[in-house]
């Protein structure tokens, strides 16, 4: 059952990652590099736990303890992913640094542990597996495990507080009617994902909780089965919802800055957000390229492409096709497919092509998807528009 519940996390965390970083015109944006990260040292953690808890680590000693430190780095990593989307921050700072802090002595602490021979290693593993208790009992650096312990919990609950802390300030000072529904998608996109790590610092501490009074208690597999629920609920969560709404990841484009003089007798300036509601220019840049250029004749076209292209943010790109042309980006790159094909036919070339062939000049990667789009776009398949 443990081992399930497991399973079906780092599966959820890998269809995330998919979804982020691998899907066709997936967002790759800072924050969205952030939440990758995210899922996959989660998944190391996960990964490594399993072979401990199924004795499979005698196997690969060698990994007991590779992934302890990262620990310390998914609910950071969860709190900047957060902080990055709302105030569409693009670089990680030397601000930042000091949140590597934890990761960094817990690193620097199992140094001795990790230059140990392959055959001590192999040793200490055998023993702890054989009896989980010492887990928390061997000190592996020169801090006691047992501090490492009950710091993980304290230092998530820290993280998860600060990421609710931060939706409702933006929530309260960010109420711009113009884009409301844009506002409305990412925020609740947000709130999903602080809930799913709140439902994991809950889990933590009801296990805590029991631990308390049956030490024991958190080293059996009835034990595991709360932290492997939560993880489990949390990841499944999210990686049904980001299937759903993809465009939840498309983050605030439209929140920039500018700069306002603040101090008008030491010249001091600051930067304040805005939102940007004429994109005329842009608009007619996207129309010139498509028109002109036809870079939807190339299959495998996506929106990262015509961002570089174009030279505009891909956030920005993404909310002016979603909100101005008031498609999605496949279904805006396919009506200009299927009315290249139209124009094709109506030039009287359809003797000399067949309609597969002209669907994989005009981009389309499958004749199936070529039907799909032209059925949205009329209503009727193509050869009964074709005979009508």
């Amino acid at each position: 059952m443990v081992e399930v519940l497991y399973l079906g996390s780092i599966f959820c965390a890998l269809l995330s990652v998919f979804l982020l970083l691998f899907k066709e015109n997936a967002y790759k944006s800072y924050a969205n590099y952030l939440l990758s990260t995210y899922f996959i040292f989660s998944i190391a953690c996960i990964g490594v736990y399993l072979l401990v808890f199924t004795g499979l680590i005698n196997k690969v000693p060698y990994l007991y303890k590779a992934s302890g430190p990262l620990n310390y780095l998914t609910p950071i990593l969860s709190y900047l992913y957060v902080r990055a989307v709302l105030y569409n921050e693009k670089r990680f700072t030397y601000k930042d640094l000091p949140h590597l802090i934890p990761f960094l002595i817990l690193f620097v602490s199992y140094i001795p542990y990790y230059i140990l021979p392959i055959a001590e290693k192999a040793i200490i593993v055998k023993s702890i597996v054989n009896d989980m208790s010492k887990a928390d009992k061997y000190n592996f650096g020169f801090i006691p495990e047992k501090l490492f312990f009950i710091f993980i919990p304290i230092q998530t609950t820290f993280y998860v507080i600060l990421q609710w802390r931060l939706l409702f300030q933006y929530k309260k000072s960010n109420k711009q009617i113009e884009v409301q529904n844009q506002l409305n998608i990412v925020i609740k996109w947000i709130k999903i994902f602080t809930s799913s790590s709140t439902v994991f610092v809950v889990g933590y501490f009801i296990l805590i909780i029991l631990a308390l009074n049956v030490p024991s208690f958190f080293y059996t597999p009835a034990g595991m089965i709360i932290p492997g629920l939560c993880l489990s609920i949390s990841f499944f969560i999210i990686s049904s919802y980001l299937l759903i709404n993809p465009y939840a990841l498309t983050g605030l484009p439209f929140i920039k800055y500018k700069e306002i003089e603040s101090d008008l007798l030491n010249n001091i300036r600051d930067e304040v957000p805005f939102i940007e509601t004429n994109y005329s220019k842009e608009i007619k840049l996207i129309d010139d390229y498509f028109i002109q250029k036809k870079p939807f004749l190339k299959q495998g076209l996506n929106i990262s492409i015509v961002a570089v292209e174009l030279n505009i943010p891909v956030r920005d790109l993404s909310y002016i096709i979603n909100n101005y042309y008031t498609v999605r980006f496949n279904d805006f790159v396919n009506k200009y497919r299927v009315e290249y094909i139209l124009s094709k036919v109506g030039m009287a070339q359809l003797d000399i092509y067949t309609l597969e062939a002209l669907s994989k000049e005009a981009g389309f990667s499958h004749k199936s998807s070529f039907y799909r789009a032209f059925k949205k776009i009329h209503n009727v398949a193509p050869l009964e528009y074709l005979q009508n």
